[in-house]
C-alpha cells in the first residue's frame, strides 16, 4: 500500500522549531477553504521503503536494494513558512550564501579532525520556481578519501507551508532524479477542509 503524508496547516499557528508544524486546536476546528494541505508520496511505491522520524513531521525514504543505480536517501520534511510571500533577494541570499555557509559550518568540524583529507564543495546553489512557488536549490559534494557523497536541498516556499526535501547518494545524478521524481508528484491544496485525523496516521 502506498504511503502517503499530509501535513495540514492553519493560518496564524505559531512554528514550533524549523521543521515542525503544529495540529490544529481541536477546541476550534477550522472552517472549510481555510487550511493548507500538502501531500508527499513516493514516485514509485515499490521502490522505497519509508520511515517516520519519530513525532517529528519528517519522513525518510530509503529506496531498496538493487531498486536503484545506488544507495539513496529522500527525507521530506514541512513546517510553517516565515511569510507567505518571499522576497527575491531574500530568496536570492539564502541561496548564494545562508545555505552554502550553513554546510561548511556543519562540516567545519570534520574538516579540520581529517587535516583537510575531507572537503565540502557548493556545486549550485540557486532560486527557482517549483508547483508555481518560490524554492531554493542547493547542491553540495562531501569528498573524503575513501568516497563521495552529493547532498541536494530544495526548500519550497507554498504560501503558509515550508516544504524542505533532500537526497543523498554517492551518485550525482540519482540525486537530481530523486529530488525531481518526489517533487513532482507531490501535491499542494491551499483550500482544503481540515480532515480528521485517523489513528496511527501522518496529518499534522
Amino acid at each position: 500500500m502506498t504511503r502517503r503524508l499530509a501535513f495540514v496547516l492553519v493560518p496564524l499557528l505559531a512554528l514550533a522549531g524549523p521543521a515542525a508544524a503544529q495540529a490544529p486546536n481541536k477546541s476550534a476546528p477550522a472552517k472549510p477553504g481555510t487550511t493548507f494541505q500538502f501531500r508527499a508520496k513516493p514516485p514509485e511505491p515499490d521502490k522505497w521503503v519509508a520511515k517516520r522520524d519519530g513525532n517529528n513531521p519528517r519522513t525518510h525514504y530509503d529506496c531498496k536494494p538493487l531498486a536503484c543505480a545506488d544507495k539513496v536517501r529522500v527525507t521530506i520534511s514541512a513546517g510553517k513558512s516565515p511569510t507567505r510571500n518571499p522576497d527575491p533577494q531574500a530568496l536570492e541570499k539564502l541561496a548564494k550564501v545562508d545555505l552554502p555557509k550553513a554546510a561548511r559550518a556543519a562540516h567545519a568540524a570534520r574538516e579540520i579532525m581529517s587535516d583537510g583529507a575531507e572537503s565540502i564543495e557548493t556545486v549550485r546553489s540557486e532560486t527557482t520556481k517549483l508547483h508555481g512557488y518560490p524554492a531554493v536549490v542547493n547542491e553540495t559534494k562531501y569528498s573524503k578519501p575513501s568516497a563521495t557523497t552529493f547532498r541536494g536541498t530544495v526548500i519550497i516556499f507554498a504560501g503558509p507551508a515550508m516544504i524542505r526535501v533532500e537526497a543523498t547518494s554517492p551518485s550525482q545524478a540519482l540525486v537530481k532524479k530523486s529530488l525531481d521524481d518526489f517533487i513532482r508528484v507531490m501535491e499542494f491544496d491551499q483550500n482544503a477542509t481540515a480532515p480528521a485525523k485517523k489513528p496511527g496516521g501522518n496529518t499534522i
